[in-house]
């Protein structure tokens, strides 16, 4: 089962090298502030600027992926982040079937054992889809950028 946004931020201040203690002052919050907002201590509450600073700075999706969760989306690299050089279509289609294959043999393994997916095996599965879609995204970059360069200046 997916993580709450609340327990996903709780997690994220926790969990940041540090804990709460180093991540407050990187986001320009006073420590004890942030700590009452992740634990909902009185009327305290966790901004949205907040909670993407905490993102940013931690570097941790996991209120983003939270958040995307309880809108019944999923969130994936941008092409741009992802480790394409220049327009390198070859080894981004080598990329995107290897991903969509990881994929295929999760599902495969899933359905072999007893024909349903566990609340982990589903996990798994939402993962591997995730990365074949950033694979493909990240394609579909590396085709747009060599048709880009292929034209003539203007």
């Amino acid at each position: 089962m997916a993580m709450d946004v609340k327990t996903a931020a709780f997690n994220v201040g926790h969990d940041f090298e540090g804990g709460v203690v180093a991540l407050a002052p990187s986001i320009g919050k006073n420590a004890n502030t942030l700590n009452a907002e992740l634990a909902g201590i009185g009327s305290a509450k966790l901004g949205l600027a907040d909670a993407v600073k905490m993102t940013m700075r931690a570097k941790d999706y996991r209120i983003l992926d939270a958040f995307a969760t309880v809108c019944g989306r999923m969130c994936i690299p941008l092409p741009e982040m992802l480790d394409v050089e220049g327009d390198d279509c070859m080894r981004a289609l080598a990329d995107s079937s290897r991903e969509y294959s990881e994929l295929v043999a999760a599902t495969c393994a899933s359905l072999a054992d007893d024909g349903q997916f566990s609340a982990n095996e589903l996990l798994q599965l939402q993962t591997e889809a995730g990365h074949a879609i950033a694979a493909i995204n990240a394609l579909l970059a590396a085709a747009t950028r060599r048709h880009q360069s292929g034209k003539p200046a203007a």
